[in-house]
C-alpha cells in the first residue's frame, strides 16, 4: 500500500511539473519571507535575541535587524538564482533557434551542389565553408559541422572524377567531369582558409584529377592523393605534412619552396615538374619513376630515393646529392641525405 501511495505522489508530480514550477517561482519569495519571520518569531518565543545580545533593551531591536539581514540575503540569493535560470533557459531557447537556422542553412547550401549552374555550385561551396567556420569557434554541440562540411567537399571531388574507358583498346584514363574553377573553389577553402579549421582532419582525395589547379602557399596536412593525377598545376610555397601521394602522375606540376614532412611518393610516376628550392624532410620516392624533373637547390633531409628509375634529365643541381651518379643515388641516398 505505501509502495502505491509513493507511486501515485510521483506520478501526480510529474504530471503537474509545469504548474508546480510556475507557483512555486510565483511564490517562492512569499514563502521565503514568512518563513523567515516564522522562524525569527520561533526563535525570539525561545529566548534567541537574549542568548544573542544579552538581556538588554536594545536586544530585541538587534535580534530584529540581524532576522532583516538574512531575509535581505536570502532573497538576493534567490533573486540571483533565478535570473541565472532565466539566462540559462534564454540560451538554452537561442542555441535551439541558432540550430535550426543552421540546419536550414546547411541544406540549402548543400541543394546548391547538385545544380547544374556553375554559380549555384560556387554558392553551396562557400555557403557550407562559412557554416563551418562559423560553428568552428562556437557552440561545441555544433562544431560536428566542420567534419560534416569538410566530408561533403571532398567526396564532391571524389564523386566527379570519372573514369573513361576506350572501346577499340580498352584502356581507361580519369577525367574531371566538373569546370576547373569548381574544383579549384573546394581545395582554395581546404586548404587556403586562414582558420585552418580542417587541418586536424583526416582529407580523403585519393583516386581524384587536378587539372590546372593553383593552390600555391597551401597548407595541406593528413591528406591522402593515393592514385591522384595532378596535370598542369602550380603548388608553389605550398606545405605538405603526413601526406600520402603514393601511384599518383603528375605532369607539368610546380612546387618550387615548397615544405615537404614525411610525405610518400613511392611508386608515382612524375614528369615534367619542379621541385626546386623545395624543403623535404623524411619523405620518400620508392620505385618513383622520374622524367624530366628538377630538384635544382631542394634541401634534402633523410629522403630516400630508393630503386627510384631515373628515365632522363632529373636535376640535383645544388643540393646534398649533386655529383652522385643515380645508381648511387637510388642505393644510397636514405645515408646521402641524413
Amino acid at each position: 500500500m505505501a509502495y502505491k501511495r509513493t507511486k501515485t505522489f510521483s506520478t501526480l508530480l510529474k504530471n503537474n511539473k509545469q504548474v508546480i514550477t510556475q507557483l512555486y517561482y510565483k511564490y517562492i519569495f512569499l514563502i521565503i519571507i514568512f518563513g523567515t519571520v516564522l522562524i525569527g518569531y520561533i526563535f525570539y518565543r525561545n529566548g534567541a535575541h537574549i542568548l544573542l545580545y544579552g538581556d538588554t533593551p536594545s536586544a530585541l531591536g538587534e535580534y530584529v535587524k540581524t532576522v532583516a539581514t538574512v531575509l535581505g540575503g536570502a532573497l538576493v540569493v534567490l533573486g540571483l538564482w533565478i535570473n541565472n535560470r532565466r539566462v540559462a533557459e534564454q540560451t538554452r531557447q537561442n542555441n535551439i533557434a541558432e540550430k535550426g537556422q543552421i540546419n536550414t542553412r546547411f541544406k540549402d547550401a548543400a541543394t546548391l551542389l547538385g545544380s547544374d549552374s556553375v554559380s549555384s555550385i560556387l554558392s553551396g561551396i562557400y555557403a557550407l565553408h562559412q557554416i563551418a567556420m562559423e560553428v568552428s569557434v562556437g557552440n561545441q554541440k555544433q562544431r560536428g559541422y566542420v567534419s560534416i562540411v569538410h566530408d561533403i567537399l571532398c567526396a564532391y571531388i571524389r564523386e566527379n572524377t570519372a573514369t573513361i574507358q576506350n572501346e577499340k583498346n580498352g584502356k581507361a584514363w580519369r577525367i574531371n567531369q566538373k569546370p576547373a574553377i569548381v574544383i579549384q573553389t573546394i581545395m582554395k577553402v581546404l586548404f587556403k582558409n586562414n582558420e585552418f579549421i580542417y587541418g586536424d582532419l583526416v582529407t580523403d582525395l585519393s583516386n581524384c584529377v587536378f587539372e590546372n589547379l593553383d593552390i600555391d602557399n597551401a597548407h595541406m596536412s593528413n591528406v591522402d592523393f593515393s592514385r591522384t593525377k595532378f596535370i598542369k598545376s602550380s603548388m608553389k610555397d605550398a606545405v605538405f605534412t603526413s601526406c600520402y601521394l603514393e601511384e599518383t602522375f603528375m605532369d607539368e606540376v610546380d612546387f618550387t619552396d615548397s615544405t615537404f614532412e614525411k610525405v610518400l611518393f613511392d611508386y608515382s610516376h612524375i614528369k615534367n615538374s619542379v621541385f626546386a628550392g623545395c624543403k623535404m624532410g623524411g619523405s620518400d620516392f620508392w620505385d618513383a619513376v622520374l622524367t624530366n624533373v628538377n630538384f635544382k637547390g631542394a634541401k634534402f633531409n633523410m629522403t630516400d630515393f630508393k630503386s627510384c628509375i631515373f628515365e632522363e634529365n632529373v636535376n640535383f643541381e645544388d643540393t646534398i646529392l649533386e655529383g652522385y651518379s643515380y645508381d648511387e643515388i637510388k642505393n644510397n641516398s636514405a645515408s646521402l641525405t641524413k
